[in-house]
């Protein structure tokens, strides 16, 4: 085995195959330990979607688009769409709903305001 085959115990810190299982010195089982390290939640207790920033954004921005300014609205439209094609790759990271209220609360607003904006253009 080469060099780049190995890796040191997290626990032990003794050099050991890359694809381990088992540390062969100390004992100590890693697929266990990973394990408990992803069922472990986050301080937020998985509210906050903080590794799908997309649909964070997306969310907030589709909160934000209550007020008159068609922007805001259609980048919260198209974030959320990021979002959701994000939590689709990678389902760990989480924030379908919060994709979805910027998708839909977004484009609502984002669409209203630019009719609004529009029809304001036409008749001045």
């Amino acid at each position: 085995m080469s060099t780049g085959d190995r890796k040191p115990c997290p626990v032990c810190g003794e050099q050991i195959a890359a694809t381990a299982r088992k540390c062969r010195f100390c004992g100590e089982l890693f697929e266990a330990r990973e394990t408990a390290e992803k069922s472990q939640g986050d301080a937020t207790g998985g509210v906050i979607p903080y590794k799908n920033v997309p649909a964070l954004i997306g969310y907030y921005l589709g909160v934000f688009s209550i007020i008159p300014c068609f922007p805001i609205g259609l980048a919260a439209l198209v974030l959320g769409i990021l979002g959701l094609r994000k939590v689709k790759q990678q389902p760990e990271v989480k924030g379908t709903v919060h994709a979805w209220i910027g998708i839909l609360v977004g484009g609502f607003f984002g669409l209203v305001w630019l009719a609004v904006t529009l029809l304001g253009i036409v008749a001045g």
